[in-house]
């Protein structure tokens, strides 16, 4: 047993027998586990699971600006770039330029969009952090269609009543929060 003890430098006390290697693994393990959790962390989505299993994630945003009527009811998650908000007695109404979604149903940062949506919102928003540029992410139910002029235009709007929504961090407008690499990076003012 004394040589045993010796190996894993382990020490008797009042409950047994403590091994430093032993308290190690502990440690290192804790770690693990922290890290592993908060990676699974930040890969969970921004909306909820039980909002996610009533979406239709197989409805295009094409076919639901084709037809909005069709889809009346239709739980939806769609996201984009904030261009306006206004108000209207206790509602919030915002104006979105559609983006596809990415990774944690995150808006990308592209020039690609297949048009504007609408999101109603039952309460007053605040403008300054609902501003123009950034990114949303909306769950919600397919209300139907507005008109809505921009500039000259009649443009035909999907309207989506807002169940659910993120609202990107300032600073994840774009690209991965990590990133790697080897070299000096300067920064001109």
């Amino acid at each position: 047993m004394k040589s045993e003890m010796k190996k894993k430098a382990c020490m008797p006390y009042s409950k047994g027998v403590f091994c430093i290697m032993e308290g190690m693994n502990m440690i290192r393990n804790r770690w693990i586990l922290i890290a592993v959790m908060v990676l699974l962390s930040s890969c969970a989505p921004v909306i909820s699971q039980e909002t996610l299993s009533q979406s239709d994630r197989h409805l295009t945003f094409q076919e639901l600006i084709r037809n909005p009527d069709q889809y009346r009811g239709a739980v939806i998650v769609i996201g984009g770039r904030i261009i306006g908000i206004s108000h209207d007695n206790e509602e919030t109404w915002l104006e979105v330029l559609q983006q596809p979604l990415g990774r944690r149903y995150k808006p990308e940062i592209s020039d690609e969009s297949h048009g504007r949506f609408l999101v109603r919102f039952r309460e007053q928003l605040d403008p300054e952090i609902y501003r123009n540029d950034r990114l949303i992410t909306v769950a919600g139910e397919v209300e139907g269609a507005r008109h809505r002029l921009i500039d000259t235009l009649n443009y035909n709007y999907l309207v989506v009543m807002h169940r659910e929504s993120h609202i990107w961090p300032l600073g994840e407008a774009g690209g991965s929060r990590f990133h790697f690499g080897i070299g000096i990076n300067w920064i001109l003012h």
